[in-house]
């Protein structure tokens, strides 16, 4: 199904003004009688007669998109071996002159008047209106006409982007199949960024190249994908932080799906840059919504499990404390260091206290949480400066337990 993607997308040309078409997606239904000559045409491709399959083909071939859904139902359905041939040569002729039409339409359709049925458009659209669904109903945190008319210029940028229209027509098939895409661009933009494999010259990826693969990465979840740690690189080069800062619509939509992206990251590593990233957008919350999963995620080296602390601590949002409670008591092991000449080892659920302690203004020494820079004048916070003893650890959970019942 892949290869069928890229194959279709490669022949969708992306017209940039569409001002002849008719902004309104009913004018592309295909007429009844188009359809009644494209079923008969199809009939003909299994014909006894080699003219007669010619002469049909090149007539399904001249009705375009016209004979697009008749072609794919004869492409799936058809019990002639001959018939699903010749439909599948045609067929993607048809989808790309569809996407075109599609495209042309939703370009002239200036003042969005309209819903349109394109690959990618109401996902794109939903991520940047803050869209969530509770119970069968949907939500939105931003509503306005300037927040659309951003998504929509946003939409289009990824079109028009190299590579972006292959992601776009891939988001809304199998997530694995996406991933793979997202793989591969990513690896493509950090070589383009040293000039590899050809040895050509080099260029940096544009906002528009980086922020279609963000999109696209944040619909997989990055399922199925490698591991792509070099995409950090071409993040934190491309412009896309500067992008996302500000008031106006684009930087919106640019923070909206930045926050999509960071909230779908569950690779410790990619994590870590993600939150690296958030951190330098100053998208607090969703450096703390992330903080707080890697802080529990298994796999991530103490570094980064310290980053997540420390963030927790800088932000100094009481909002992401029901998400650090549940990490009390987790035993998982940061790291092992000498304290007060002792080897003792600091565990996930140590710094999720300290974070709560700190974040309420409580006095650490309530949980018997030891302070190794206690009597100094250092303010430094830091993952390895807190730790319990390992005996008071289920003291201290209780001790919190009873606190947060007295303060709900």
């Amino acid at each position: 199904m892949l290869r069928a993607c890229v194959a279709f997308v490669a022949l969708v040309g992306f017209v940039a003004t569409a001002s002849a078409a008719d902004p309104d997606p009913k004018s592309l239904v295909v007429p009844p009688e188009d359809l009644s000559k494209a079923r008969e045409l199809v009939q003909k491709l299994g014909s006894e007669s080699y003219t007669d399959r010619e002469t049909a083909e090149r007539g399904l071939m001249e009705m375009g998109r016209a004979a697009r859904a008749v072609l794919l139902d004869a492409v799936n359905l058809d019990a002639d071996p001959e018939v699903r041939a010749r439909a599948s040569r045609l067929l993607p002729k048809a989808n790309a002159l569809e996407m075109k039409a599609r495209l042309d339409t939703f370009l002239a359709d200036t003042d969005s008047k309209y819903e349109h049925d394109l690959p990618g458009w109401n996902r794109l659209r939903g991520v940047v209106r803050g869209e969530w669904k509770i119970m069968g109903w949907t939500f939105r945190a931003r509503t306005d006409a300037a927040t659309d008319k951003a998504a929509r210029e946003l939409f289009i940028e990824f079109f028009q982007a190299p590579g972006g229209r292959v992601l776009m027509t891939a988001v809304d098939g199998p997530a694995g199949d996406l991933a793979n895409l997202v793989s591969t661009r990513k690896q493509e933009l950090y070589n383009m960024r040293f000039g590899r494999p050809t040895g050509g010259p080099a260029r940096q990826a544009t906002v528009g190249e980086v922020a279609a693969v963000m999109f696209a990465d944040a619909l997989s979840g990055g399922k199925g994908a490698a591991r792509t740690n070099t995409f950090a690189t071409v993040l934190s080069t491309s412009g896309f932080t500067q992008a996302s800062q500000g008031t106006d619509g684009r930087a919106v939509a640019m923070r909206a799906l930045l926050s999509a992206w960071i909230d779908t990251r569950t690779d410790p590593y990619e994590m870590y840059s993600a939150m690296t990233m958030a951190t330098n957008a100053q998208n607090d919350a969703a450096a703390g919504r992330l903080a707080v999963r890697l802080l529990g995620a298994a796999g991530g080296p103490a570094l980064y499990r310290g980053y997540a602390f420390t963030t927790l601590i800088r932000i100094g949002s009481k909002d992401h404390l029901p998400a650090i409670e549940k990490l009390i008591g987790d035993e998982a092991m940061v790291t092992r260091m000498a304290i007060n000449g002792k080897v003792q080892t600091i565990t996930v659920g140590d710094l999720a206290l300290a974070a709560a302690a700190l974040l309420t203004g409580q006095k650490l020494d309530t949980y018997h949480i030891e302070d190794r820079l206690k009597g100094s004048a250092s303010t430094v916070t830091s993952y390895n400066r807190y730790s319990i003893p390992e005996d008071k650890r289920k003291e201290a959970a209780a001790k919190w337990k009873e606190w947060r019942e007295k303060n709900p």
